[in-house]
């Protein structure tokens, strides 16, 4: 069996995506992004899936860094502005969703898992 898939595979048609998660704090949302703070500096153009727990419920969307800057308040935070990227329509569990709730309550955590 490995030896017929070796055959199907060569190096070419093999794909990889290495991640790792960054814990953010959302500050602010709105239909078209989000405004994230995180101890990790994020490069503009990042991708990744932005997770928020609210309510006992997990929420995601895929998102892309538009702007990172050093916070002015907290030495070796950034703040980081996020688009939401309109890769799928929104489902049961997006974001997108959410908003109207996500702006007014308390989140319990938020996570961005970033392709590197």
């Amino acid at each position: 069996m490995r030896d017929a898939l070796d055959a199907l595979l060569s190096a070419g048609d093999l794909v990889a995506v290495l991640g790792r998660e960054v814990r953010v704090r959302l500050m602010d949302i709105s239909n078209a992004g989000c405004l994230l703070e995180s101890s990790s500096r994020l490069d503009k153009g990042a991708t990744g899936l932005l997770r928020v727990r609210f309510d006992d419920e997990e929420y995601m969307d895929d998102v892309r860094v538009i702007r990172c800057q050093e916070s002015e308040g907290a030495s070796g935070m950034y703040h980081l502005g996020a688009e939401f990227l309109w890769t799928t329509s929104p489902h049961e569990r997006s974001l997108r969703r959410v908003i109207a709730k996500l702006q007014g309550g308390a989140v319990r955590s938020v996570s961005f898992e970033r392709e590197m």
